[in-house]
């Protein structure tokens, strides 16, 4: 009887340690099972705009011009050698053009219109009884191709076309009246400009144009078609343009 107390006695203290070690050990292996029971965070990602200069656009521009005419008289009229008269002036208008995004590369096409106030003088020569003459670009136009280089919001690009100018050539030989020639002009035009968007789909954009229209005959004297002028211009415009059709670009990393 005594054995059999024994051994109930053994046993009983034998669960008892049992019970008292599991429990000991359930706060050490709750914590790593409730957190492999639970959903895996998503990592934070940055967030990269990049803009999308494709699609159509029109704006507003305005700047100054700086011009350059060449004039010579083959009879002998009213000059003796080549005049070259200065002029200067400002210059506004607006554009419409379209874009195409290949990649960091965009190439596109733009036409822009400007009224302008480039007028210039010159004085009369000595030796021929003349009051001098000037010149005065009241519009210019241009259609150009464009291609460039899309950096973030920076688009650096090289533009050339055509050209077109509606000017007044004025001179005065003797005691006035002076003698007006209106005339247009159509030549070529190279340039180069940078432009950055800044908010959504309107950008900025500043670019230099150069613009040639090579020798013509122009009347001057008393025979028509006597004379020839050519004309050199530098541009400089700054202006907004809004996009239509491209919009931005989200990048996640």
């Amino acid at each position: 009887m005594t054995t059999s107390i024994a051994r109930s006695l053994s046993r009983r203290l034998a669960c008892a340690i049992v019970v008292a070690v599991t429990a000991a050990g359930l706060p050490a292996f709750a914590p790593a099972a409730s957190a492999a029971d639970m959903p895996a965070q998503a990592r934070p990602h940055a967030v990269v705009v990049t803009p999308l200069w494709t699609g159509f656009y029109f704006g507003v521009h305005g700047g100054g011009g700086w011009a350059s005419t060449h004039v010579s008289d083959p009879s002998l009229q009213v000059m003796s050698q080549i005049a070259v008269i200065d002029a200067s002036g400002p210059l506004a208008g607006g554009q419409i053009g379209a874009n195409w995004q290949f990649g960091n590369v965009v190439v596109g096409g733009e036409i822009d219109v400007s009224w302008a106030r480039i007028r210039g003088s010159r004085s009369p020569e000595p030796g021929f009884p003349f009051s001098g003459f000037e010149t005065n670009f009241r519009a210019l136009a241009t259609g150009t191709g464009r291609v460039g280089y899309a950096a973030g919001s920076w688009l650096g690009y090289a533009k050339a076309g055509i050209a077109w100018a509606d000017l007044e050539f004025t001179y005065r030989v003797g005691a006035p009246p002076s003698s007006s020639v209106p005339h247009t002009r159509t030549g070529v035009t190279a340039g180069a400009g940078v432009e950055v968007a800044f908010w959504r789909n309107l950008s900025a954009k500043v670019e230099y144009n150069f613009v040639y229209f090579g020798e013509n005959s122009i009347p001057i004297g008393s025979n028509r078609d006597s004379g020839n002028a050519d004309h050199v211009l530098h541009l400089v415009k700054a202006g907004l343009n809004m996009r239509f059709g491209g919009d931005y670009v989200v990048a996640r990393y």
